[in-house]
């Protein structure tokens, strides 16, 4: 997305679920900090479709969505959380 602003938003173990970023976004890449293993599912706004599931090993991981990213039509929604001393970092558009 050339000439697209990229904000970034962070979201810690414990926190409640909640909408990130604006209402209607795209989901660029995704930076992981855990200290357990563990997995975050992203749907589209609050009860909306699941649009990624993913787990992730102990340490620092990096997830890149190709091309224009995932679009959010109602915005990227952390539903599910799971592990311990996790931060998660979502580079949005």
């Amino acid at each position: 997305m050339a000439g697209s602003d990229i904000n970034a938003y962070s979201h810690a173990q414990g926190a409640a679920a909640a909408l990130i970023g604006p209402s209607r976004s795209r989901l660029q890449a995704v930076n992981i900090y855990a200290t357990t293993a563990g997995s975050f599912t992203l749907t589209n706004g609050s009860g909306g479709a699941t649009l990624l599931t993913q787990k992730f090993p102990v340490g620092m991981n990096e997830i890149y969505i190709p091309e224009n990213g995932m679009l959010f039509t109602s915005g990227v929604y952390i539903s599910a959380l799971t592990g311990a001393g996790t931060e998660l970092t979502f580079l949005l558009a």
